[in-house]
């Protein structure tokens, strides 16, 4: 508990320190959670054959 106590003292000496750490926990969990680069290609590949497949209904010939 008196960590704590000394980091928000410190925090309050110096609130360029909090904003500092802000935003690296804010860039960490950017990084935390983004989906890895193969995972987004395979995503948009998935939804580029999916519209196309969705296409093929749309173009069939009226009946006669």
């Amino acid at each position: 508990m008196e960590h704590l106590i000394q980091i928000l003292d410190a925090l309050r000496a110096n609130p360029l320190l909090g904003a500092g750490a802000a935003v690296a926990v804010v860039g960490v969990a950017v990084l935390l959670f983004r989906k890895p680069k193969i995972q987004r290609e395979a995503d948009a590949r998935l939804s580029m054959l999916r519209r196309d497949k969705a296409d093929a209904y749309t173009r069939l010939r009226p009946p006669s």
